[in-house]
């Protein structure tokens, strides 16, 4: 064998080395994109690589979205729906439609126990922005709004918009749809907690971890496993509370008909969504208000599937329609 062709033999080794690394490595590698939004975190991991302009499109997405849904924004819609005055035509967009709409649609299936007119409440008792704050509001709307049309709301009394049990679900939908367009089919998306899982991390399931409510640490006490499309959103008082001018212990979360902070904290609501982020959103702060004896039973009228961790010695209630490992 000449030199010349010795050369050539090492050289194609060590090509068909380095393509052998490469494919392995592909085999195995996931890549990563985080930041900040909606006043907290968001990340998505994926088995496919994410191009420079799906990043700009996930974070333009992002952002449209706090500009329709933030009360922390003050040109924000949902800032300039609040400040609009009473019983006039108001223009929202498609966005806001299908935010309203189904908020409005639960309201009404849970005996009014979810609500998003509480916003002046949720300001008042310092889990707003105080510059949001509105002269003479209502802390829970009694006549609540009517939506005239897809781009259409009256507010038929005075009160305050919130959508922070919805719209971090919403904008997770919406992000999982650029994913779909853009043919990535294994992801973990996850935006504050609400997590969206598809497809699969190389042939294995996602692990969704679900928070230990009695423990102050960032530690899971049941997991998920997913292959397919799945929303799951957790709420609970055990994280997010304060102590008010009175010295009593107040969560964000308020129960409408006592215009009161949850009494009991005792227990982390976890809804799984085949089908959105923002159902699995809205429901397990609808599912939070309405604690374990009335949301079980509302939860398996309507085929929703959720998981009660209760505290004390961190047992599990769960609807007929829960049906995942954990």
């Amino acid at each position: 064998m000449n030199r010349l062709t010795a050369s050539k033999l090492i050289a194609l080794v060590i090509g068909l080395i380095c393509i052998l690394f490469a494919y392995n490595y592909n085999k195995s590698a996931t890549y990563k994109i985080s930041g900040s939004i909606y006043g907290t975190y968001w990340q998505l991991v994926s088995t496919e690589y994410i191009s420079d302009s799906l990043i700009k499109s996930i974070k333009g997405e992002l952002s449209r979205i706090d500009l329709i849904a933030s009360n922390y924004k003050e040109n924000s819609e949902l800032s300039n729906i609040n400040k609009a005055p009473i019983n006039q035509k108001i223009l929202i967009s498609s966005d806001m439609y299908s935010l309203l709409s189904f908020a409005e649609s639960l309201f009404k299936i849970t005996d009014g126990f979810y609500d998003i007119t509480l916003g002046s409440l949720v300001i008042k008792n310092g889990f707003g922005p105080d510059y949001a704050m509105i002269d003479n509001t209502l802390p829970v709307s009694l006549k609540r709004f009517k939506l005239i049309s897809n781009n259409t709301v009256i507010k038929n009394d005075n009160f305050q918009f919130d959508l922070s049990s919805i719209a971090k679900g919403y904008a997770a939908d919406k992000i999982a749809q650029l994913l779909t367009e853009s043919n990535k089919k294994n992801y973990l998306l996850d935006i504050g907690g609400e997590v969206i899982t598809n497809g699969s991390k190389h042939g294995v399931p996602w692990l969704i971890g679900i928070q230990d409510p009695s423990s102050i640490q960032n530690q899971s006490i049941f997991e998920i496993s997913s292959s397919d499309f799945l929303a799951i959103a957790t709420s609970g008082e055990y994280r997010n509370q304060k102590i008010n001018n009175n010295g009593e212990i107040i969560s964000h979360t308020f129960v409408p008909q006592t215009k009161l902070s949850i009494p009991d904290k005792s227990y982390s609501v976890t809804v799984a969504s085949e089908e959105s982020s923002m159902i699995a959103d809205a429901w397990a702060t609808a599912l939070n208000v309405l604690g374990p004896e009335k949301g079980i039973r509302i939860a398996n009228d309507h085929k929703v599937a959720v998981m009660y961790i209760m505290q004390k010695d961190n047992n599990v209630i769960k609807s007929k329609s829960w049906n995942y490992s954990d």
